[in-house]
């Protein structure tokens, strides 16, 4: 497989979220055998793994998006024609802009309201925990204008891979 750029910034998404999860469960690990081992185990451990964890759900749902991986509901859909299937990709890719841009938007507002928070035991800023709400779902309306892109100008004719799971499978291979 050769990998190129295009192939990198595919799947950075991926990488970053495992990154975060490998974090959570070696802290845990470390600290399960701490406690078993030494009986003591680290202060910070809960704090760390929870912040950790969070960046790997909403950095990993942003990723399952763009790569068609979150579960759908198709029994509607396949009672349409292709033309009006089409035209309900566009509706629901504009719905996924809006309502992920406003989260996105009120993540920020979050973020606004809370900057003097601090994590009570390390004492860091609680901004490097919530921030994750915001660059998730930043993340995830990118893509989601990506693909309404993509469906607009297949509606319109032009030559365009179709479904989102092909979408995702010819960038990986690119």
């Amino acid at each position: 497989m050769k990998i190129s750029g295009k192939w990198i910034l595919s799947h950075t998404e991926v990488a970053i979220s495992g990154v975060f999860l490998m974090i959570t469960v070696l802290v845990v690990i470390l600290n399960v055998l701490l406690r078993y081992l030494f009986s003591g185990g680290l202060f910070w451990v809960e704090e760390v793994a929870t912040a950790s964890f969070i960046w790997s759900i909403f950095i990993g749902s942003a990723a399952a998006y763009r790569h068609n991986l979150h579960i759908g509901i198709d029994l509607l859909t396949k009672l349409f024609n292709k033309r009006v299937k089409e035209i309900l990709s566009v509706v629901i890719n504009s719905l996924m802009v809006i309502i992920n841009g406003y989260i996105c938007y009120l993540s920020i507002l979050m973020i606004q309201a809370n900057k003097l928070k601090r994590t009570p035991v390390l004492d860091v800023p609680s901004i490097y925990v919530n921030l994750a709400i915001t660059v998730g779902f930043f993340l995830i309306t990118v893509h989601a204008v990506r693909f309404l892109i993509m469906d607009i100008a297949y509606l319109r004719g032009e030559k365009q891979v179709k479904d989102h799971t092909a979408r995702a499978e010819k960038e990986d291979s690119v």
